[in-house]
């Protein structure tokens, strides 16, 4: 009975605790879906995934939040634009690297795990996954703080790009014991089936502006491709236009096709002490990439806009001579879109490397551990401190000191000798939030949950 009502208590807590990674479970041995970390690790209970349920996971990071731009002034809030905020105390707060938000969301659709003989442990999943990346150039945001008040006539920026993409994975795993060739190591692998849903992509390779007291002249260079998304931009001009999204997903369909490969390692080494073994563990996930040959679209972006002033201000010409400078503001916007060409997308890999120390106190089974990891284009290192008070209850806490931001962690896992299984836990940097949630310094925010049936 205690089991189930800690377990009640737990689920209670899932609404605060929504900012959560399952990378909190990679050094629990009996945890149930650690295998998405590292191929090799199995845990030795059958379970099928709850449909939609199964697992859930959300990464999201930024090297900026709302306090690189908004700044307080007498009581107030400003932007970095306002002449009150000076060009050296928003420079000051630009990171070193060019702003990027970037995020990936995976959902598992079906899923399941069972022992096969007497060494193997065999994997079946079918998720979606989707995300994208942004990344605007500092010389931007310069020019934009500084590009009317300025003595420099020439900007030059480069480095505006964005890209958005989605897919479905079926995919089976197996891992195999080999400690008949070598004592306490473990092997494993997955292969993917990919099928592309849609893919966008456009850099601006070049952004030049002139200015001085008799003209301002603009030039774009770049390219882009769609697949799966059209390409949209009004005709009509009016303010509230601006808000309308330029790249839309157009419709449900197969894109492209394509494959990756999953692997990984762990070896234990037996210790004779306090320590009962070193568990050391390796992993690179999502080798592969997605040929899209479907529905394609090419974007190329060669164009130029001069403004030298209105000529004449009485109201009888001056709305038309605005109209024609929108046109031409829209015109420099609107790329060339043709036929495309097909398209490879590379998939972003993971990485992932561990070494922990497991130890029991009493009753209780602990460990440390010590997690490098690379997600999303970004390297991390995480120590971890591990409880189980139960056999079926799992307890973690992290803290990722090297990364996109110092982050705290929690992960908690729900596992009986049968029925329902439950898992979430976190991972959250930038704490200090404004009253809609919005992180006020760079941030790492991720989650994961999930329920399968334990058989």
């Amino acid at each position: 009975m205690k089991r189930y009502l800690l377990s009640a208590v737990l689920l209670l807590s899932l609404p605060v605790l929504l900012a959560a990674q399952s990378r909190g479970s990679y050094f629990f041995e009996n945890s149930l879906l650690r295998s998405k970390l590292n191929a090799a690790f199995a845990p030795q209970v059958r379970y099928v995934s709850v449909p939609v349920l199964g697992s859930t996971s959300v990464d999201i990071a930024s090297n900026v939040g709302l306090g690189n731009f908004l700044f307080p002034y007498h009581n107030k809030t400003f932007t970095f634009l306002n002449d009150n905020i000076s060009a050296d105390t928003f420079f000051s707060k630009l990171p070193d690297k060019d702003p990027y938000v970037t995020a990936r969301v995976e959902t598992d659709l079906l899923g399941g795990g069972m022992p096969v003989g007497k060494n193997g442990y065999a994997t079946v999943s079918l998720s979606v996954v989707g995300g994208g990346n942004a990344v605007l150039p500092s010389d931007l945001l310069r020019f934009a703080k500084l590009g009317r008040t300025a003595d420099t006539q020439q900007w030059d920026m480069a480095g505006l790009q964005g890209s958005l993409y989605r897919y479905a994975s079926l995919a089976a795993g197996y891992s195999h014991d080999l400690g008949a060739l070598v004592e306490g190591l473990r092997i494993g692998g997955r292969v993917h089936l990919l099928v592309g849903l849609s893919a966008a992509e456009v850099n601006l390779d070049r952004i030049s502006v002139r200015m001085n007291e008799n003209l301002v002249s603009v030039n774009l260079d770049g390219d882009g491709r769609l697949s799966g998304y059209e390409y949209m931009l009004q005709d009509s001009f009016s303010w509230r236009s601006l808000s309308k999204r330029m790249i839309v997903f157009s419709d449900i369909g197969l894109r492209g096709i394509g494959t990756a490969i999953d692997l990984g390692v762990e070896y234990r080494l037996p210790l004779g002490g306090f320590f009962e073994s070193v568990n050391l563990s390796a992993s690179v996930n999502d080798l592969g990439f997605i040929w899209f040959n479907r529905k394609l679209k090419d974007l190329s972006y060669d164009g130029s806009f001069v403004f030298t002033g209105f000529e004449d201000l009485s109201p009888s010409d001056l709305s038309g001579q605005i109209g024609r400078t929108v046109d031409a503001l829209k015109d420099l916007a609107r790329p060339d879109v043709s036929d495309g060409r097909s398209l490879m997308q590379t998939l972003t890999p993971s990485i992932y490397a561990g070494a922990d120390l497991p130890f029991n106190v009493y009753a209780f089974r602990m460990h440390a551990g010590l997690l490098y990891y690379r997600t999303l284009g970004r390297d991390n290192l995480m120590a971890s401190y591990g409880l189980s008070p139960f056999e079926w209850l799992n307890l973690a806490a992290s803290w990722t000191f090297l990364g996109p931001a110092g982050r705290f962690g929690f992960y908690a896992e729900f596992i009986p000798y049968k029925y329902v299984s439950l898992f979430f836990g976190m991972e959250r940097a930038g704490f200090r939030r404004n009253s809609d949630h919005l992180a006020l310094r760079n941030f790492t925010d991720s989650f994961s949950f999930g329920v399968n049936v334990l058989l």
